[in-house]
């Protein structure tokens, strides 16, 4: 397998829609997409109330400069990089509070249909913001039809994984 290039990984990816139980034991479709230009990265999450998206509740966008890093130690053909977060934005789609605190939004000032930086006001997973730089690998492969970053759970903060997550991003653009 090939060393994956810069220029292998930029355009647009995204994930396939995934069923995700809501708080509230409801049902929710995520989709996750990735764009890579020549100096920055944007990572998107958009969450739906129906399996065709067409009832959006909410989207998380964070992105940033990125810099290669050479091969990633480890994992065959996968590209090491470094990865800043600008900014992490939510916007809410309905009126929902206690869907946004259970997903640690309570502390910030949501209004329906508006973008709100939440780097100060998250408390907990899964929008936990951190000021450093993300260590983090990325593979594109079938023949430059599928992206995947790295897994495993670590602190990438402070080190870089050294395995594959099982999120499969495609090729959009």
């Amino acid at each position: 397998m090939a060393d994956t290039t810069t220029a292998d990984v930029m355009g647009t990816w995204q994930t396939e829609a995934k069923e995700q139980p809501a708080a509230d034991g409801s049902m929710t479709y995520m989709t996750m997409s990735t764009t890579f230009t020549e100096d920055k990265q944007e990572l998107t999450v958009s969450v739906y109330a129906d399996p065709e998206r067409q009832n959006k509740l909410f989207e998380y966008s964070s992105g940033g400069p990125w810099e290669q890093q050479g091969p990633a130690e480890g994992v065959d053909g996968a590209m090491a990089i470094n990865l800043t977060n600008d900014y992490s934005l939510a916007t809410i789609f309905v009126d929902a509070p206690d869907l946004w605190a259970s997903v640690s939004l309570a502390e910030c000032p949501m209004t329906v249909g508006e973008a709100v930086d939440i780097t100060t006001c998250a408390n907990g997973p899964p929008f936990i913001v951190t000021n450093c730089i993300d260590k983090d690998i990325v593979l594109v492969d079938e023949g430059g039809q599928r992206l995947r970053y790295g897994g495993g759970g670590v602190d990438r903060c402070v080190e870089r994984p050294v395995q594959l997550s099982t999120d499969v991003f495609m090729r959009v653009e």
